[in-house]
């Protein structure tokens, strides 16, 4: 009996002595991405996640400090450099510079028309009509008693370097709009527009130029067919602007549409202003030539821009930064990207090129603190594969435009999940997410990245997700692991 009381009173200490088995400690933020990255079949060692909290602490890095392409995520670097350097009101000029006096309706000398890169000289803020600005021009012209130029039209692109189509870029792409020429003038994105306009069966179908212009020709015709199949192929030639047109149309397809990008911009831009002088009766008695960087005084420098003795300002027209900073981000326009790195390349280190862009991206990332170490500027659109940046790079970027007064221009730029822009069909499946995650998107073959803020409330995380793992088959992988991503980084918000 007191054997069996010693040990009742043995298991009775025992058990007031058992400490529980604690808990599971729950999972980091970047343990979770890391899960979501291995679950997605990537490549890990290529996909870079950064993500900054409300304060700019560091809550998860994932690869952040590995250079990776960032596709159009590129284009973040571009608005951001610009709105820091030149300012959301920084305004482009394109100037009709006349060289001599109007007298009796007549200019002796040349007349100069100048660019500094303005990317809207079209119809986007004209309902559409791509020579609207064109005819204003030439009625200011009229307006001012002028009928005749008898010397040249010449074309002022000396703003910029020669280098128009960049050596990173595909040639296969060169007629492609993603891949328009940069030119300090540019219009219409240096596309022609074409529309094809079936015809009765057997006969050749219509086709439309616009803008029209005596710089681009075409020849050849989609024949008409019955039905409504179209196999209309539009070609330009690889030097000049010769476009062969052929294929077949159906009768009951309606038009068909398209466009291809042009050769040499700025000639392209002065030729088809020519028409339009000749139009409102404006005769030109000399040709239509380019003026370089050699031939203006100063040898190209800011110096000349500005209007010297025996020249005088026929016409000005300018417009503002932060109206194309959306078309950038929104619509991820690939040339008004590169307008402005050059432009900023320009006016902060003397030189309207990649390089000269370059160096002004070096100069933006060290007023926000940022390393330099692995960036390399290839374009400003990200079309190139020769670009690099890491992660941690992008969000620091991010996170640092939030502090200066231009933050709003910039964070109404990006595309909006389920709204608008290149986001505007992403995110479908994740409805809580719609509206509140603020990215730029990104996609070249075998890379996809977002990146930007997703906010909750008044808590706002900036985030960076390059992948640089995904076959381009795999496209739709790698934006279910974005989007994967967000709404851990969503969920996981306070």
């Amino acid at each position: 009996m007191r054997r069996m009381v010693a040990i009742l009173s043995f298991f009775a200490v025992l058990g007031c002595s058992i400490v529980p088995v604690p808990a599971t400690p729950a999972k980091t933020l970047e343990e979770l991405l890391k899960e979501q990255v291995q679950r997605s079949g990537a490549r890990q060692s290529l996909v870079g996640v950064a993500v900054l909290g409300n304060s700019g602490r560091a809550l998860a890095l994932l690869n952040a400090d590995r250079p990776l392409k960032p596709a159009s995520n590129m284009k973040i670097l571009t608005t951001v450099t610009g709105l820091e350097l030149l300012g959301a009101d920084h305004q482009y000029s394109t100037r009709i510079i006349a060289r001599g006096e109007l007298a009796k309706g007549k200019i002796s000398g040349d007349v100069i028309v100048r660019g500094t890169g303005d990317p809207n000289i079209s119809g986007r803020f004209h309902d559409g009509d791509p020579l609207f600005l064109f005819r204003q021009w030439a009625k200011k012209l009229k307006q001012a008693g002028l009928n005749e130029i008898s010397g040249n039209l010449v074309a002022d692109d000396s703003y910029f370097d020669q280098v128009r189509f960049l050596p990173g870029w595909n040639p296969k792409d060169r007629e492609k709009w993603y891949s328009a020429q940069v030119s300090p003038l540019s219009l219409n994105d240096n596309c022609i527009e074409i529309r094809v306009v079936p015809g009765s069966v057997g006969k050749s179908a219509r086709v439309e130029l616009s803008p029209a212009s005596s710089f681009v020709t075409s020849s050849g015709a989609p024949s008409t067919v019955s039905g409504k199949k179209v196999t209309v192929i539009a070609s330009r030639s690889i030097e000049g602007n010769k476009i062969v047109m052929k294929g077949r149309i159906g009768s009951s397809a309606g038009a068909w549409s398209g466009s291809l990008a042009i050769d040499d911009p700025a000639l392209f831009f002065v030729h088809t202003l020519a028409s339009v002088l000749k139009k409102e009766g404006v005769k030109l008695g000399g040709d239509i030539v380019r003026l370089g960087a050699a031939d203006v005084p100063g040898g190209g420098s800011d110096a000349a821009r500005t209007v010297s003795a025996g020249e005088r300002i026929l016409v000005e027209h300018n417009s503002r930064l932060k109206d194309d900073i959306p078309v950038i981000n929104k619509r991820s326009q690939n040339l008004h990207a590169e307008l402005l790195l050059k432009a900023t390349g320009r006016k902060i280190a003397g030189e309207g090129s990649v390089a000269g862009g370059g160096r002004a991206v070096s100069k933006a990332f060290a007023g926000f603190g940022v390393k330099t170490r692995g960036l390399v500027v290839a374009d400003g659109s990200g079309l190139s594969h020769d670009n690099r940046v890491t992660a941690r790079q992008v969000v620091s970027l991010l996170h640092g435009v939030r502090s200066r007064d231009y933050y709003q221009v910039f964070k109404d730029s990006l595309p909006v999940a389920g709204i608008d822009g290149t986001l505007k069909k992403r995110f479908a499946s994740r409805k809580t997410l719609v509206g509140k995650v603020f990215a730029k998107t990104g996609y070249i073959s075998g890379v996809s990245a977002l990146s930007g803020y997703v906010q909750k409330g008044k808590t706002v995380w900036s985030f960076s997700i390059l992948c640089n793992s995904f076959p381009a088959k795999s496209l739709s992988r790698a934006k279910k692991l974005q989007e994967d991503i967000v709404n851990i980084l969503y969920s996981s918000m306070p």
